[in-house]
C-alpha cells in the first residue's frame, strides 16, 4: 500500500527550478505598483501647487486694485499733469523720502545745510533713519528734536547747498488754492492740488492724502510751505469726504531750531 508521501514524491519533480519568467511578472507588478503610487503623489503635488498658486495670484490682485483704485490713478494723472510745471519741479527738489527700520514717510529741507521737517510719527522709535532727495542723494538723518504734541520733528543731514523750501510767515487762509508733494503709497514725489478748507486749529485741506503722506509739504501759490500734513479723515462736515489734516506753519515755526 502507498502513502499520500509516495504519491507525493511522485508529483513534484527535484529537478524542478522557477523560470526567470516568473520573477519577471512579479517584477512587472511591482513596478507598476510604483509607478501609480508616483503618478498619485504627483497628482497631489500638482494640485497642492495649483492651490498655492492661487491663492498668491488672489494676494497680487488684491494688493492691485488697493495700489490702483480710482482714486489712485486719478491722483497719478494730476501729478502727471503738474509735473510739467516748472515751479512744481522745483518744489520736488525739497521734498524727500523719511526711511526708518519699520516706517516710511515724507519730509521736506527747509535749509541749504540740511534741516529738515517732518512728523513725529514717521520717525518715532526708528533707529535708523535714512533722508532721500529727489535726485536719489541718500543722507542718514540726525533727530535734533521732535514733539509729539504736535507731531512735528526735525532733522539734520549732512549736506552743502541743499535745495529747500522756504516757510511762509503766516499760516495759509481759507479757499487758498495749495499744492500737496509727498510720497504716498508704493509711489514717491507724487504732486497733487486742493484748496485749503479751514484753518482754525488745524490747516484743513481738500487735496488727497494717503498713507506715506505724513510730513508733506502744504504749498501756497507763492511757493511757500503753509502747514504739514499730518493725517487724513473722513468727516460729515465736508460731505462724506475724506479730508487731509495739516499743522499750520506759525506752530512749526514757533519749533524751529
Amino acid at each position: 500500500m502507498r502513502d499520500d508521501k509516495d504519491d507525493l514524491d511522485e508529483l513534484v519533480d527535484p529537478d524542478w527550478e522557477p523560470s526567470p519568467e516568473d520573477f519577471l511578472i512579479e517584477k512587472v507588478v511591482d513596478e507598476t505598483e510604483q509607478k501609480h503610487k508616483k503618478n498619485h503623489q504627483r497628482k497631489w503635488i500638482k494640485i497642492i501647487s495649483i492651490g498655492i498658486a492661487c491663492m498668491l495670484v488672489f494676494q497680487v490682485v488684491a494688493v492691485f486694485f488697493s495700489t490702483f483704485s480710482i482714486d489712485a490713478i486719478h491722483f497719478l494723472k494730476t501729478s502727471y499733469r503738474l509735473s510739467q510745471q516748472e515751479d512744481v519741479k522745483e518744489y520736488k527738489k525739497a521734498v524727500v523720502t523719511i526711511q526708518g527700520d519699520r516706517s516710511r514717510g515724507t519730509g521736506f529741507a527747509v535749509s541749504a545745510d540740511g534741516l529738515i521737517v517732518t512728523n513725529h510719527h514717521v520717525i518715532e522709535d526708528q533707529q535708523k533713519i535714512m533722508v532721500g532727495f529727489y535726485q536719489g542723494e541718500l543722507y542718514e538723518g540726525e533727530v535734533i528734536s521732535s514733539y509729539p504734541e504736535l507731531d512735528i520733528a526735525f532733522l539734520k543731514v549732512g549736506g552743502d547747498k541743499l535745495p529747500f523750501l522756504p516757510l511762509s510767515k503766516s499760516d495759509g487762509l481759507a479757499n487758498e488754492q495749495i499744492y500737496v508733494i509727498g510720497n504716498p503709497l508704493s509711489w514717491t514725489q507724487i504732486a497733487n492740488e486742493g484748496a485749503i478748507l479751514d484753518t482754525r486749529d488745524l490747516t484743513i485741506i481738500s487735496a488727497p492724502i494717503y498713507r506715506g503722506n505724513s510730513g508733506s509739504p502744504v504749498i501756497n501759490m507763492a511757493g511757500e510751505v503753509v502747514a504739514v500734513v499730518f493725517a487724513k479723515r473722513r468727516t460729515n462736515e465736508y460731505g462724506g469726504k475724506s479730508v487731509g489734516l495739516a499743522v499750520p506753519i506759525e506752530k512749526v515755526l514757533e519749533l524751529k531750531p
